[in-house]
């Protein structure tokens, strides 16, 4: 029977045509590399090489063999190389869910640094709540999650990301929008558009401790289901929002986002399962700490008075 060892041995053998360089280049003995030819030759039952006292050729069955060899090879290396990824968690696919506030800017940047460190790996983006996503990472379904949130379920890890900043956000014509620094105060009695609390219980129950601090009453909230929703009917002149940074889009001519000077006390997140042995896991890390803190990093600038 072929085995692979004699196959390596005689693609030297056919590159060469020469058996004292083949021997060398493979660092065995001549013998050894003639017991080998004369092995395979047993094998397939004819005559490999023809043998002259001028030189050395292929036979069809030689040239047939050393084909199927170097493609054998070849696909050994594959196979050694990949299952080698496969140990390392570097090969297969991984699902990331999201927050829709951080698909705008943050996720297209955690994305962009996985697949530079890990581009064989498939990545799939799942947008969800931040609710739903703890449902999908416990199930399985997701294997890490950018999400708002203090505690991770059992089984699962939290790493907290930032406490984001929170902005005012307004009708360009609203005449907050014209002010260079806005309280909470500012928009008591106004109509406020915010999320359904379904959707994050926790994110929503601090907006309106944070309102209940500051003594600022919404006059009504209105409800719209996610961010585009909300800067849509805000845009609108339907009311204000007391919005986090991720919602920021300061290229927007019908909203204004002033700093609050305050923070969200509801972190944003990445929850995955510890213990992963997956490198695209280990790479959504990475990139979702240096992503995340150069982003918050920019905007502070940007939000500095002249």
């Amino acid at each position: 029977m072929l085995n692979m060892r004699d196959l390596q041995y005689f693609t030297v053998l056919a590159d060469e045509l020469s058996f004292s360089r083949a021997a060398e280049r493979l660092g065995i003995s001549q013998p050894t590399l003639s017991q080998t030819l004369q092995r395979l030759e047993r094998s397939v039952g004819g005559r490999l090489i023809e043998r002259t006292t001028r030189r050395s050729r292929l036979t069809p069955a030689g040239e047939t063999l050393v084909e199927g060899a170097r493609q054998l090879l070849a696909d050994l290396v594959r196979l050694e190389r990949t299952t080698q990824d496969a140990a390392a968690g570097r090969v297969g696919s991984i699902r990331v869910g999201s927050v829709n506030p951080a698909m705008r800017v943050l996720m297209p940047r955690i994305l962009r640094a996985v697949r530079a460190e890990t581009p064989e790996v498939e990545v799939t983006l799942h947008p969800s709540s931040s609710h739903t996503q703890l449902r999908l990472l416990v199930d399985g379904q997701l294997e890490a999650g950018i999400l708002r949130g203090r505690e991770a379920p059992a089984g699962l890890a939290l790493e907290p990301l930032m406490n984001e900043p929170l902005y005012a956000a307004v009708p360009s014509q609203h005449p907050v929008a014209r002010a260079d620094v806005v309280e909470l105060a500012d928009l008591n009695g106004l109509d406020f558009v915010m999320a359904p609390r379904d959707r994050n219980p926790l994110f929503y129950d601090e907006l309106i401790r944070l309102f209940s601090d500051a003594r600022c009453s919404p006059r009504r909230i209105l409800t719209a289901d996610d961010m585009w929703a909300q800067l849509a009917m805000i845009a609108a002149g339907n009311g204000v929002a007391v919005l986090p940074f991720l919602f920021v889009d300061h290229s927007r001519d019908d909203v204004v986002f002033r700093p609050l000077g305050l923070d969200l006390d509801v972190p944003l997140a990445v929850v995955y399962a510890p213990g992963s042995p997956s490198a695209a896991v280990a790479a959504v890390l990475r990139a979702a700490r240096a992503e995340s803190a150069g982003l918050l990093d920019a905007e502070h600038r940007l939000d500095q008075p002249d």
